[in-house]
């Protein structure tokens, strides 16, 4: 007989044993219960890659779009990683309200979980603050027009609404003040808000355990099967099949990217994300006066209740049958809200497409110029020629090009060198394409030209446009 001591445990064991290897679950714990699993690894995998993708990322108005054009087709897997990290936002929402519907209608919520019920629903709306938070960072059309109608719903809630409104725009309008706090909130709020709830999460989970299937409250809690192997590979099946589903998404369709946002987008109507579009057709049902019950009574109504649910449902049965109001009201509010959703996913609203990019000599892309202007069918001031050459002139001459140039032998006479010639030769052997390259970066053509960019002078992109159409048609003669 072995008279050796037995080898003490390390705390990483000790922890591995407590939380894994000793722990023990009721009979007849199925695939369900594992979402909650699947839910902590795809939201893992958001961490991750939300980090790498803010590496690239650029949160301002002025390259905000740029970088993420950038990062879907300039860096190798650019557009895989964040195709992963949009639809990983989507299978995140589905298993967050998969698990939530799970827990409601097996009556895992009834005491002694109380607490755990509430830091569930608490964890679900912070779930959507990362959503509506998230897609404003493209910064195209989408994302501007859906975050412009979820402010004004927001302010559209009494007392607190406005305020909390404007904290989040920073001002009258979206604009830098908005992505920044947006990008803030998406990355440094509310992770640390994510965090000590999900770990409190989990930690009542491991005190309390699973909910046996069909225990009534009161009842003794048997916990008869091993955590460890058949339900760990249950957990682990369950969220390898949520992470493949996103990786096929993220491969096959990749992330969406519309124009970059305006402010003129005359007729433009707006989607925001699919986990929002219920509430967006809620409002439909309600205008003017109205507007308050779709914006905030029902969706607050709601809320309340799903919050205090532990408290205000004492039937102590947990089994669907013994339990048909419950089941019956969890029923009715999924179809309404999943009607809602189904009914605004069919509107599908406004797209534009992103514009194409065009390489610029050191690799890097600018946005293309736009298509020539056709000249009207009835010009409505005479010669459209006049009008091109009369326009053109008062341009350069309001951002003081003669300073450094001539215009039939007005303006710099003394000579400007090679670098500023007149503007009868300036557009010699150039398209307009190069011509509009040369005006937003003229050193990277030529590198000692004192000649200031068109950011530099201000200057908005239609006057430029103008001005390129301007240079040909006087060179042209």
């Amino acid at each position: 007989m072995s008279t050796e001591a037995p080898t003490a445990r390390g705390p990483l064991r000790k922890v591995l044993d407590a939380w894994v290897f000793d722990k023990k679950v009721p009979a007849g714990c199925g695939f369900l219960r594992a979402l909650g699993t699947a839910l902590l690894v795809v939201l893992v995998a958001q961490g991750v890659t939300g980090m790498f993708l803010a590496l690239a990322y650029v949160p301002s108005p002025d390259h905000a779009y740029d970088a993420i054009r950038s990062i879907d087709e300039d860096y190798a897997g650019g557009r895989l990683l964040r195709g992963l990290h949009h639809w990983g936002a989507s299978a995140v929402m589905v298993l967050a309200f998969l698990h939530l519907a799970r827990v409601y209608f097996t009556g895992a919520y009834k005491r002694p979980r109380q607490l755990l019920w509430l830091v569930g629903v608490a964890l679900f709306g912070v779930l959507l603050g990362f959503g509506f938070t998230g897609y404003l960072l493209p910064w195209d059309m989408k994302a501007y027009w859906a975050t412009d109608v979820g402010l004004n719903i927001v302010s559209s809630v009494p007392l607190v609404g406005r305020p909390l409104a404007d904290l989040l725009r920073g001002g009258p309008e979206i604009g830098a003040p908005t992505l920044a706090r947006m990008f803030a909130l998406h990355v440094l709020f509310l992770p640390a808000t994510l965090l000590p709830l999900a770990g409190l999460h989990l930690l009542l989970v491991h005190l309390l355990g699973i909910t046996p299937p069909g225990a009534r409250v009161g009842e003794p809690e048997v916990k008869s099967e091993p955590f460890f192997p058949g339900h760990v590979v249950k957990e682990l099946a369950v969220a390898a099949l949520a992470l493949a589903v996103v990786v096929v998404l993220a491969w096959k369709l990749g992330p969406p990217l519309e124009a970059p946002a305006s402010r003129d987008a005359e007729g433009y109507q707006p989607r925001p994300e699919w986990y929002f579009l219920g509430l967006f057709q809620l409002l439909k049902l309600f205008e003017g006066r109205a507007m308050i019950v779709g914006t905030a009574l029902l969706p607050g109504l709601v809320a309340a209740l799903v919050a205090l649910l532990p408290w205000l449902d004492r039937n102590p049965e947990r089994k669907a049958a013994r339990r048909p109001v419950a089941i019956a009201a969890g029923v009715l509010l999924i179809a309404g809200f999943g009607s809602l959703t189904i009914a605004g996913a069919r509107d599908p609203g406004s797209h534009l497409p992103p514009p194409p990019r065009l390489h610029v000599g050191d690799g890097s892309y600018v946005p293309p110029p736009s298509p020539p202007i056709e000249p009207p069918i009835t010009p409505p001031d005479g010669d459209p020629r006049k009008k091109l050459l009369a326009e053109g002139e008062t341009l350069i001459r309001s951002y003081e090009c003669l300073g450094c140039h001539t215009l039939a032998g007005e303006g710099n006479t003394t000579g400007g060198g090679a670098d500023s010639p007149p503007f009868e030769k300036a557009a010699a052997g150039h398209d307009a394409e190069w011509l509009e390259r040369f005006l937003l970066d003229p050193k990277k053509f030529k590198p000692k030209t004192d000649m200031p960019s068109a950011t530099q002078l201000e200057m908005g992109d239609d006057d430029r446009r103008k001005i390129v159409e301007w240079l040909r048609a006087v060179a042209s003669g």
